[in-house]
């Protein structure tokens, strides 16, 4: 086992005495959501009983804390059937009789009901028609017929128009969804949560152009015409990117007040109607009202997000949890001013709600989690 199961065992036995402090109970709940909660969930089966829930709890748990301990004593059943009768409260299973405790640990509950987003998009066809992609692939491949990656039809369609013009297609990722597209000519793009990327069933003649709203990872292959590369171009409202081959990533949300072009390989040039610049990598564009900037960043932080992550490092405050409101569905309210916080590290995407809202913890941000009106509500700095 874990070197602080002492400590552990001895939490439990103050839970089952009801005599455990709220904060050696932050401790307990802390230790158990340190461990893949997607193994533990306790789907309630119908005529069953809460010694056959906890059956069920302590054969998982036994084995995800120590694998190697196939017959355990009395002694360690006994300390793991009271984490599992705590962990059953937690989830809400069951109320205890200490009020203050049940309180406790239905805001535990609530915090796990906030899922994060995952594969989730729709395809507006040339005619209008939408079509709600499947959650169980990750993204499509356009050419002549529209597949999934894994080559499974979609739709059938003919690459021109009657008249012999291009036809023009819609990605469109809501809040909590991402997907991928291979476009026509090879070029792949990760389309963020509360996105559109708007493309032609096939590029025309002497040049390449997407637009999008929202964001975009894009790896852009090469095409040739005649010898010559041939450019592609990326129109985000007023910013507009050139490349000929390489990575980089676009945030060009509505709601947001800049666009921001980050280049993570290659070289490509961002337009703002007024100035042409070229951005190498560990570039960033940032256009606003007044023009743009160029600033040294780490790239990876910004393309973090097509790798199932939240990278906060280099980030502003109101750039990391405008990407966290998205990927949950939330809604982020200050009732202040925007603390002024440096956050630091990583968290997957894949987490729930509690596990990500750790980093306020670490950076001392008092906070509110309500979960009926999908808020988080940002109080500022804890008074010390």
């Amino acid at each position: 086992m874990s070197g602080n199961t002492d400590n552990i065992e001895q939490l439990v036995s103050k839970f089952e005495r009801g005599t455990i402090s709220e904060s050696e109970l932050q401790v307990l709940t802390d230790w158990y959501n340190s461990h893949d909660d997607e193994n533990v969930i306790i789907p309630l089966k119908k005529q069953e009983s809460r010694e056959q829930i906890k059956s069920r709890v302590l054969t998982g748990l036994l084995y995800k804390i120590d694998p190697d301990r196939v017959r355990p004593r009395y002694h360690t059943l006994r300390w793991l059937a009271g984490v599992a009768a705590a962990i059953i409260v937690a989830l809400g299973f069951w109320v205890v009789a200490e009020k203050e405790i049940f309180e406790h640990v239905q805001t535990k509950h609530a915090k796990m009901a906030i899922k994060p987003g995952g594969n989730r998009a729709s395809l507006t066809l040339a005619d209008g028609k939408t079509i709600e992609l499947s959650t169980r692939q990750s993204g499509i491949v356009a050419g002549q017929q529209i597949t999934y990656t894994d080559g499974e039809p979609i739709t059938s369609f003919d690459g021109t128009a009657n008249d012999g013009e291009v036809q023009y297609f819609t990605l469109h990722t809501p809040r909590g969804g991402t997907y991928k597209i291979t476009l026509p000519d090879g070029t792949e793009v990760w389309l963020n949560a509360a996105s559109k990327l708007k493309y032609p069933s096939r590029f025309a003649t002497g040049g390449r152009l997407v637009e999008l709203e929202g964001e975009a990872y894009f790896h852009v292959r090469p095409a040739y015409e005649g010898g010559k590369k041939i450019p592609f171009h990326v129109a985000a409202g007023k910013h507009q990117v050139e490349v000929l081959g390489t990575q980089f990533n676009i945030n060009a949300y509505p709601e947001e007040r800049t666009v921001k072009t980050t280049l993570v390989e290659g070289k490509v040039s961002v337009s703002d109607q007024q100035q042409r610049f070229v951005l190498r990598p560990d570039e960033q564009a940032v256009t606003g009202p007044d023009g743009t900037t160029i600033k040294q960043v780490n790239a990876s932080s910004y393309a973090a997000w097509r790798d199932g992550k939240f990278a906060f490092d280099g980030k502003t405050f109101e750039e990391s949890f405008a990407e966290i409101e998205r990927w949950y569905d939330l809604e982020v309210v200050y009732t202040d001013q925007v603390p002024e916080a440096e956050l630091v590290g990583d968290a997957y995407r894949n987490q729930n709600i509690g596990l990500v809202l750790r980093v306020l913890k670490s950076a001392e941000i008092d906070y509110q989690l309500d979960v009926k009106r999908r808020q988080v509500l940002i109080k500022g700095m804890k008074k010390k």
